[in-house]
């Protein structure tokens, strides 16, 4: 028995760091090969989305952002879909309307009751008139040529879907999550950006999306990570979804813990179930490196990953309880995993970003990557646990609400 649990063990451990040392290796080496990508600056016709609920609060500082964007304002229209607001939201949005009406092309659109960001969109899609859609939160900011950035990436006819870069805005004083967060986000960016050279990346920052309008399909109402299930559909359909990171959107942080665990869960639940939704593109030909390298290794990650770190975790408690003199051998094992994953870190901080190196505090990242599996772990539970309890209560969809316009 316990000969069994060790190999078990060792061979889940082996698979572990052979797993992450290679895919991480991979991505900094196509990271670093220089882009000789000129992109042509063009300027389609672009639908900026901007779902609210309850955000009176921010709503203002988002619009002024908006208003002072750098692309052509006859170009961009903007939508704020009011998602059954109860507090100020839809009063901020139509005083801004009054006042800037011949700087802004934007419209309220406002929903009866509270149905979900996934019908809030669906809804507002009806009215684009874009051939490129830009999805935004309310409480982020861009910076001025974001727009214009981001829409560069349409000019070559395979890309269908692009995002770009989320930037922690903090005050002068970072708190240690904040700083953790932002060691955390530039291996992201080194991810996202050798992803994207090599094919697509799967993973997209809603902060700031944008869409090919031919390609939007309408999104399921219990949809929980919009970006990332529309980055799948697309890719689904064989068109490109890339990563820019000179396109920057500001995320501010969460005032308190209790609203930054939420957040990590609701992201997590919503990309295990969009990475579930896709599996058949796991080991797909159809889909080249995409899907034998990228969706397959992003699958692992973030649903086969967390479940192999908790089998790993009780089968190590397990056998140092049965196997107390050699448990010290588990213990070294581990502060070499350590120890290779700081090494890691060290490579990536090599890399060079557009406009600066990157900066990243290895013990921070490693510590923020064990926190970001243990919310991973508890987001399947959640998810699984939505799953049970949704089938004894119907999703509303916003088609019970409203007609599809003509």
């Amino acid at each position: 028995m316990i000969e069994l649990l060790k190999t078990i063990l060792w061979s889940s451990l082996g698979l572990f760091a052979f797993f992450y040392l290679s895919y991480y290796s991979l991505m900094v080496y196509e990271a670093k090969k220089p882009n000789n990508v000129q992109k042509q600056r063009i300027f389609p016709k672009v639908s900026l989305v901007i779902p609210a609920h309850n955000e009176g609060k921010v709503i203002l500082r988002k619009l002024e952002n908006v208003k002072n964007l750098d692309y052509p304002k006859e170009k961009l229209e903007v939508f704020v879909v009011d998602d059954g607001s109860t507090d100020n939201t839809c009063q901020v949005v139509q005083n801004f309307i009054n006042q800037n009406a011949v700087e802004v092309q934007l419209e309220l659109l406002v929903l009866p009751r509270w149905l979900g960001k996934a019908s809030a969109l669906n809804y507002a899609w009806q009215c684009c008139n874009g051939e490129i859609i830009i999805i935004s939160d309310a409480d982020t900011t861009f910076e001025e040529s974001a727009v214009t950035k981001i829409v560069q990436n349409f000019a070559d006819s395979a890309v269908g879907a692009a995002t770009g870069r989320l930037s922690v805005a903090s005050d002068s004083i970072e708190s240690l999550s904040t700083k953790m967060e932002k060691s955390y986000r530039n291996i992201f960016d080194v991810l996202r950006i050798g992803e994207s050279r090599i094919d697509s990346t799967p993973i997209f920052n809603g902060l700031l999306s944008a869409f090919r309008r031919e390609l939007l399909d309408k999104l399921k109402p219990d949809t929980l990570a919009d970006d990332t299930e529309l980055s799948l559909t697309i890719r689904e359909k064989g068109w490109k979804a890339v990563y820019d990171p000179q396109a920057i959107a500001y995320e501010y942080p969460p005032d308190t813990l209790k609203l930054r665990v939420n957040q990590k869960l609701r992201r997590g639940r919503g990309i295990i179930q969009s990475f579930i939704r896709h599996r058949k593109m796991l080991f797909n030909p159809k889909y080249g490196k995409y899907g034998f390298v990228i969706f397959p290794s992003e699958f692992f990650m973030h649903v086969v990953s967390p479940i192999l770190i908790l089998l790993i975790t009780v089968l190590t408690l397990t056998t140092i309880a049965l196997t107390t003199p050699s448990s010290i051998i588990y213990f070294l094992l581990i502060a070499i995993s350590l120890l290779v994953a700081y090494g890691l870190l060290s490579l990536v901080q090599r890399v060079v970003m557009p406009n600066k190196r990157v900066t990243i505090n290895p013990i921070a990242a490693i510590v923020t990557f064990v926190v970001h599996q243990i919310y991973l772990i508890l987001s399947l539970f959640s998810l699984f646990i939505q799953r049970i309890s949704g089938r004894w209560k119907k999703t509303e969809d916003i088609r019970t609400l409203w007609k599809t316009k003509e």
